[in-house]
């Protein structure tokens, strides 16, 4: 099987550069409301190394597996403490706002990822024409990638963001419906990766399309 690595390289750095990031926004998230739990751990960093070394299977195995095969996949977990958030913040709200703090992450680095493709289309890298096409790749990975993630990981089912999103938000009478979620969170996590591709890559596609309309490019 030929290995085309310039595409290989490209793979492997978007996925960990937006899951890096998207982590990195949790423990800022966390840290600006009063939790330092991961900044003690040296978790507050934009340096993908911490989590390489904290979660190999999730930062390093799957992302090199992901670029090989072009089923791009990664994970990584934040420590956080809800207890030690500041008392102006409820456990929940807490909640709400550093999960929520991931995947909007990943959508502006999306937005901004099709800004770089406007710039680039507008001839902002004439001075050095080489650069161009090596931009416009890095930038449609950078979008299509982030924008993945930001989809997937709004799925409300645990431990995905999506469920601390949905279930801090709603009133504790959900309660029941949030312990019966999180009970079976394995099995339905298992039934979102064999069809979440399906379910959300039209609400990529769409996306994607819409920034490209905003920014100009279509």
């Amino acid at each position: 099987m030929d290995i085309d690595l310039g595409r290989f390289a490209l793979s492997l750095f978007t996925i960990i550069f937006s899951v890096t990031v998207h982590e990195f926004a949790h423990a800022w998230t966390a840290h600006k409301m009063g939790d330092d739990t991961a900044a003690r751990q040296g978790r507050l960093t934009l340096n993908p190394m911490p989590l390489m070394q904290a979660e190999p299977i999730g930062m390093v195995v799957a992302p090199l597996l992901g670029a090989w095969t072009g089923f791009m996949f990664a994970w990584a977990s934040t420590p956080v403490d809800l207890r030690r958030v500041a008392r102006r913040f409820s456990m929940r709200q807490a909640n709400f706002w550093i999960s929520l703090a991931g995947p909007l992450s990943n959508l502006l680095l999306a937005v901004l990822s099709v800004v770089l493709l406007a710039f680039i289309a507008r001839g902002g890298h004439a001075s050095n024409p080489d650069l161009g096409e090596p931009l416009l790749l890095i930038a449609q990975q950078l979008a299509i990638t982030n924008l993945t993630l930001f989809f997937f990981n709004l799925i409300p089912v645990a431990p995905l963001d999506g469920f601390s999103v949905l279930f801090s938000a709603l009133p504790r009478s959900f309660e029941r419906l949030e312990a019966i979620v999180r009970e079976y969170g394995g099995m339905l996590l298992i039934v979102v990766m064999l069809i979440g591709a399906r379910l959300i890559s039209p609400l990529v596609k769409s996306a994607y399309l819409g920034l490209l309309g905003l920014a100009g490019l279509l």
